[in-house]
């Protein structure tokens, strides 16, 4: 090994060296407070340099602290993402291990509801009730739900993060949508590619006559598409494991000031109604005891829209 070899194997050892140091500080005490000591540490180079007319020293000393604070800033971000991809990664384990454990005994729904508002600008609040019958034997059960993205435009990561998922619990008695109930979530796809979002409601070991879970979701733009009027969108639901007595889902279209503007096509759903109630119009359909595995819908177009 040549001299130059071995100095490039000392340098490298020893930037190595200074971004596990700096790793170890940002992880630490946290990037705020690394953050909030380089620019401390700025300003006082700065006076120092004044008071003492050493141009140098500023130069240095400033230059050196920029530094600091790139380094300081690609390893909290590179932290960051190694924090979010180990978290998705055992959050697809813990839901790979909830789903085997859950199918020797699914939880029997008696009702499933599911209500999705469409504001104008595309944003979406969906709401899905569930009202469930008695489980006490003893192990822990779970409840799946996910909802799918069939918008135009790919999911970012930032895109995703800004999808808000809420998990109520309640008794039979409690009015409201009861307390907060632990719940954990998981990004894939669907048979068909399309970003879904899964979510798992852990319900404990025991479950009570008439308990209801309720999911509350706010997806930005989940069908600024659809309402802009740039391309139709599919609104269905599949059952799998679950035994659903009864099912009623209903999309509402805000702010849609003509019937010209709105169309659909029935998409194997039953008892498919659509209603006007002012600007707004709704479409549901509902059924008895679901066939697992097949899927209901209809897809509603607001072509007319875009020709304004």
């Amino acid at each position: 090994m040549g001299a130059g070899d071995e100095l490039r194997k000392a340098v490298r050892h020893r930037i190595f060296s200074l971004f596990a140091d700096i790793e170890h500080i940002v992880h630490r005490h946290g990037y705020l407070r690394v953050l909030t000591g380089t620019i401390t540490m700025l300003g006082l180079v700065g006076i120092l340099g004044q008071v003492l007319g050493l141009t140098w020293l500023r130069w240095i000393f400033a230059t050196s602290a920029g530094v600091l604070f790139l380094v300081a800033s690609a390893v909290s971000f590179a932290g960051t993402e190694r924090l979010r991809a180990r978290i998705a990664q055992s959050e697809t384990l813990l839901h790979g291990a909830a789903r085997a454990l859950d199918s020797k005994s699914p939880i029997s729904i008696r009702e499933w509801r599911q209500v999705v508002t469409l504001e104008s600008n595309g944003d979406a609040k969906i709401w899905t009730e569930m009202v469930l019958d008695e489980a006490q034997d003893g192990i822990p059960h779970f409840l799946f739900v996910n909802q799918i993205y069939y918008g135009g435009p790919p999911l970012t990561d930032r895109q995703k993060r800004l999808v808000e998922c809420e998990v109520f619990h309640a008794n039979s008695d409690t009015s409201g949508v009861g307390v907060r109930a632990q719940a954990s979530s998981s990004w894939s796809a669907s048979k068909f590619g399309e970003p879904k979002l899964d979510v798992f409601a852990h319900l404990g070991n025991t479950v009570h006559q008439g308990d209801k879970v309720t999911v509350k979701w706010l997806w930005p733009k989940y069908s600024a598409d659809l309402m802009t009027g740039h391309r139709p969108e599919n609104f269905d639901v599949k059952f799998y494991d679950q035994s659903i007595s009864m099912f009623e889902y209903t999309v509402i279209f805000r702010d849609v000031d003509s019937d010209n503007e709105f169309t659909m096509r029935n998409l194997g759903a039953n008892n498919l109604v659509q209603t006007r109630s002012g600007r707004d119009i709704a479409v549901s359909f509902s059924g008895d005891h679901p066939e697992a595995g097949k899927s209901m819908g209809f897809v509603a177009d607001l072509t007319g829209r875009a020709q304004k």
